[in-house]
């Protein structure tokens, strides 16, 4: 099997970070780069799991509101799991499109994707039927397991706001429960003894690890 070496994924990243300080005010970027560089300089990112733990046990509706169990998955192989803020996100659709891009490899070297987000089950169901996702795609309303991982931060009233003008409702997207909390974009490869052998964390949400270089860690997995 021939793998890929190169993905467009970060550059369409990059290319989103520019379309939106291009659409945003600057006051409202400004707030926006506020947030992460508070993240930054608290180490949010330090709470997270990391590589070498073991993968807290969860179950959650997909968007079929289905119930999908972590542990269940890893019987079958390791698991690919993908923390996102939700489909409004920009950043989070176009890496959950790079993701899908990549699928194939992800399944032809044993493993299975999975993506968590806040958003309530029909909100997810959007997000797959709308970026043509053919993994599961789960819903963590309340941010309990996001809250496992290590995951969950509380957004500022000043972001909060640019949200609100920008029409975008963390109530209605992801329930009372979720209206003032996200998750840090984050990737976690988990072997099938529920050790995760790979941590990406990233407090900037623009940010986040390259589908090629989870390809380059599951045949690295398959060959130990």
């Amino acid at each position: 099997m021939s793998l890929p070496t190169v993905d467009r994924t970060r550059q369409d990243l990059e290319a989103r970070s520019v379309a939106l300080g291009e659409l945003l005010t600057p006051d409202q970027l400004r707030v926006m780069q506020d947030t992460v560089r508070d993240l930054v300089q608290r180490g949010a990112a330090s709470d997270a799991l990391s590589t070498g733990q073991i993968a807290p046990d969860f179950i959650l509706p997909d968007a079929a509101g289905q119930p999908v169990r972590l542990y269940s998955q890893l019987e079958r192989g390791p698991v690919v799991l993908v923390f996102y803020r939700g489909g409004w996100c920009p950043f989070c659709e176009t890496y959950l499109r790079g993701l899908q891009r990549e699928l194939f490899y992800f399944r032809e070297l044993g493993a299975e994707l999975m993506a968590v987000s806040p958003q309530l089950p029909d909100n997810s169901l959007q997000t797959r039927i709308d970026h043509e996702l053919a993994f599961p795609v789960v819903s963590d309303t309340g941010l309990r397991t996001s809250r496992q991982y290590g995951l969950a931060y509380q957004l500022p009233p000043a972001l909060l706001r640019v949200y609100h003008q920008l029409g975008i409702d963390l109530e209605q997207l992801n329930g009372a429960a979720g209206a003032d909390l996200l998750p840090l974009a984050a990737t976690f490869v988990i072997n099938r003894d529920r050790q995760i052998v790979r941590a990406e964390i990233n407090e900037d949400y623009t940010r986040r690890l390259d589908p090629v270089d989870i390809i380059a860690e599951l045949v690295e997995l398959r060959s130990a």
